[in-house]
């Protein structure tokens, strides 16, 4: 069964959800077919290598890169060559360019200046659609190569310098691929491809998406399914197949998280903070927060927040 990567497993810090490494060198390398919570860049500079979708082979080969959404099942073979591959890998949230966006569907209708960043592939937002494939021509691979090693390097230390310069060589590829796709739209898009998606796949990932926007809103197990076009006994199968979780484990873990990130991050009280993760009781809050982390949501503030911050309950 495919299991799910999580975003907790990959990203160090929770507020900044973007990760670039050579391909030989990433720490996560799935051995099996799997899906992840976030979007994946992948880059060849020289080489090829083979990413296996459930329905589709795609070889990807010099120039060529290709952006994976969530909750994909896929898995990255490494084919043995007389030139070795040098290829690179990006991971991330769209929250990196704007902590209110967790996904792309947001933007579809919006005005909103960030929805350049991701005018090569965002027709990922449509329902149908798994991945992009963009070819970069050969005089502009050598600046995305610049920037994906610029990335890289950003993430050698967790420190506010290296996460803001991160963030600006982020923004700078996504420009950098929206502006070679603006010049030359054509050769792109007669190029390029989406991989298609299952009906009950997109489903899933319609409720997964909605459960990460929403997360300070009610939700039931029954609305849900009715949100995927499913029964409910089949909607809890899937969401566990999917993930690797129940479906009430998933959204607990979702919300612990989300107040984890408040705790470190914000001066709003812990009460405050039970209601904005969706939590109607505060004493049903610290109890699963307890069971979760360990510790109570008190000590985990004092723990987590820096001496600056200046605390109010």
């Amino acid at each position: 069964m495919p299991f799910l990567v999580t975003c907790n497993e990959l990203f160090a810090n929770a507020a900044f959800p973007v990760v670039a490494d050579r391909v030989v060198d990433r720490s996560l390398v799935q051995s099996d077919f799997h899906r992840h919570e976030f979007f994946e860049m992948l880059f060849v500079a020289h080489g090829s290598l083979l990413n296996r979708l459930k329905t589709d082979d795609i070889m990807l080969r010099a120039g060529d890169l290709l952006i994976t959404k969530p909750y994909v099942q896929h898995l990255l073979e490494r084919r043995k060559q007389k030139r070795p591959t040098v290829a690179y890998c990006c991971s991330f949230m769209p929250q990196v360019v704007d902590s209110s966006l967790h996904s792309l569907e947001g933007l579809k209708g919006s005005n909103s200046p960030n929805k350049y960043f991701f005018k090569p592939f965002l027709s990922l937002a449509e329902e149908e659609a798994s991945a992009v494939l963009l070819p970069i021509p050969p005089a502009r691979r050598k600046t995305v190569i610049d920037l994906f090693q610029r990335l890289q390097k950003g993430g050698d230390e967790p420190t506010d310098v290296n996460f803001a310069r991160t963030r600006c060589d982020f923004l700078c590829l996504l420009a950098y691929l929206a502006e070679g796709y603006e010049q030359s739209p054509d050769q792109l898009v007669k190029k390029g491809f989406s991989v298609p998606a299952s009906r009950y796949t997109e489903g899933l990932r319609k409720v997964l998406n909605y459960m990460h926007d929403h997360i300070e809103l009610p939700v039931t197990l029954q609305e849900m399914a009715a949100m995927s076009g499913v029964s409910v006994s089949y909607f809890c199968m899937l969401f566990k197949r999917a993930t690797g979780m129940t479906f009430l484990d998933y959204l607990t873990g979702l919300r612990i998280e989300q107040a984890c990130l408040l705790l470190r991050n914000s001066c709003d009280n812990i009460t405050t903070i039970c209601y904005q993760v969706g939590f109607s009781d505060y004493s049903h809050f610290s109890r699963k927060f307890k069971r979760s982390m360990g510790i109570t949501p008190s000590e985990y503030r004092q723990q987590n927040r820096p001496a600056r911050w200046i605390e109010r309950f």
